[in-house]
């Protein structure tokens, strides 16, 4: 049914699926506090699962240059959900931790993605979810190990 495609076309899905994903999230995240974005959800991740994390370790990680993570990060402490203290072993920088309103916004947001995500794979039995993280890894993989843009290889 889906032979003869073009292999674009399995990221066209891949895209189209995360975007309609992104959508119900932040609807879902709207209820929780209306300017809640993608963005400050990952950050948020990113410096809860980090313990130690710095202003620069979130700018490697997300992409975004160090203006914007500047803008975000003193956003997010703003509202009460981060807070930074002076890096012991670097004065320049500034570690990162969730505050307890934080980690409470981190587990409701959490919970949400859970419950999404358990109702969207609710017909994918657990060898089925096991294939398709498989094979999304194995894509990771070939992905990570292409030359980087405008390099040959």
């Amino acid at each position: 049914m889906h032979r003869n495609r073009p292999p674009a076309d399995v990221f066209e899905a891949m895209h189209d699926l995360m975007h309609v994903y992104r959508a119900h999230m932040v609807r879902a995240m709207a209820a929780i506090h209306p300017d809640l974005t993608m963005n400050e959800v990952r950050a948020l991740g990113f410096i809860g699962r980090h313990p130690g994390a710095t202003q620069k370790d979130l700018v490697r990680h997300s992409g975004a240059d160090k203006a914007q993570v500047a803008r975000m990060v003193a956003q997010l402490a703003e509202r009460g959900w981060i807070t930074s203290h002076p890096n012991p072993e670097d004065g320049r920088s500034r570690i990162l931790a969730l505050s307890p309103e934080g980690q409470a916004l981190q587990e409701t947001v959490r919970g949400l993605r859970q419950t999404l995500s358990a109702r969207l794979l609710a017909g994918c039995d657990a060898d089925t979810q096991a294939q398709l993280l498989s094979l999304l890894d194995r894509l990771r993989g070939e992905l990570d190990a292409l030359p980087a843009c405008g390099q040959r290889g």
